[in-house]
């Protein structure tokens, strides 16, 4: 595994992102965070659900990444959230050093 990962999550409108990711910045858990307005179709408690939700990117390092989890399950406001990780394999040099810069040491 590398040193650098993104997770991300989906929450149903902008300001319940705003909350995780101000807590999520104020904690230095994540360098970077994105939001991108997408439409979600799956499957709960066996009814086809269609949704438009917010999908929220983390920039941060897998050193980083257990505390993470843990505090957007915490402040999360789905049951059960959609929180994953995927590994960052390369990546500019001077962003991910940033990344190290900005996030808890």
């Amino acid at each position: 595994m590398n040193k650098y990962c993104m997770a991300l999550t989906t929450v149903n409108n902008i300001g319940e992102a705003q909350k995780i990711i101000n807590t999520i910045l104020e904690l230095k858990l994540a360098a970077c965070i994105q939001t991108i307005n997408i439409g979600s179709h799956y499957t709960w408690k066996a009814e086809v659900c269609h949704d438009e939700e917010v999908l929220i990117l983390f920039k941060t390092s897998w050193d980083l990444y257990d505390m993470l989890e843990t505090k957007i399950k915490e402040i999360h406001p789905y049951d059960t959230p959609e929180i994953i990780a995927i590994d960052v394999a390369k990546g500019y040099k001077g962003y991910l050093e940033w990344i190290d810069e900005v996030t808890r040491k």
